[in-house]
């Protein structure tokens, strides 16, 4: 089950633009950057090259010969030769580039060859910001990513993305809330509360309708950030 996210829109927005730039999209672990990427790899492109650094260390080995397409496609290849790279239908996704920060300096060389896109997804904690923000520039776009807000909680729970818009006009306006409305979204809104706005702990709590194993979720997930190492 994938949540729809505010930054669909924004991906969707940036494979339309003819001249786009490498995009690096920042944010804390486990809010959902890397399914967004998935999700909308899938449906845009016919070859998704993803490659994490954590999971696949020895991919830190690509920038070895050089930052040019052809030297870091050429490494992949020899690394993994079932990647298929072909013009203009083609997206590399290299996540977790806290590890790597290294590739960012590839971006510009991507952005002046042009025919393959490029994005990159990295943590908050352990980013090598200094780094990583002092490559590149002028050739890559830069977006961070948050937790679900209270519109996409909303979102995944069958509302139209019209409601909040709604509520939003009753705040900021001063204008009362319905009995219909009152007996249902201040709920809705501790729920979310609760979850925290977390994907995996959201999702929990929409498939089953209960925030117990939600709450068992969170626990988890706070458990195991206490022994990642950045």
């Amino acid at each position: 089950m994938y949540l729809k996210r505010k930054i669909d829109a924004f991906l969707e927005n940036w494979k339309s633009q003819d001249a786009r730039k490498p995009l690096i999209i920042r944010g804390a672990r486990q809010i959902g950057k890397t399914a967004a990427i998935r999700n909308f790899a899938a449906k845009n492109y016919k070859n998704v090259i993803e490659i994490n650094f954590v999971e696949s260390p020895i991919f830190k080995t690509i920038t070895a010969d050089g930052y040019t397409p052809k030297s870091i496609i050429a490494a992949i290849s020899r690394i993994e030769n079932s990647f298929a790279f072909v013009p203009g239908e083609t997206l590399l996704f290299f996540d977790e580039i806290q590890e790597h920060p290294d590739i960012t300096t590839s971006l510009k060389f991507f952005c002046q060859d042009g025919r393959y896109d490029v994005i990159c997804s990295g943590s908050l904690l352990g980013l090598h910001y200094r780094q990583i923000s002092s490559n590149s520039v002028g050739y890559r776009e830069d977006v961070e990513m948050h937790s679900l807000d209270f519109g996409e909680f909303l979102a995944a729970k069958g509302y139209d993305d019209a409601i909040e818009g709604e509520i939003l006009s009753h705040l900021t306006d001063s204008t009362p809330f319905s009995a219909a409305e009152m007996a249902v979204f201040p709920r809705l809104f501790l729920d979310f509360c609760i979850t925290g706005g977390m994907p995996e702990v959201v999702r929990t709590y929409i498939e089953n309708g209960t925030l117990i194993d939600a709450l068992v979720d969170i626990k988890l997930v706070s458990q195991a950030e206490q022994y990642k190492v950045d």
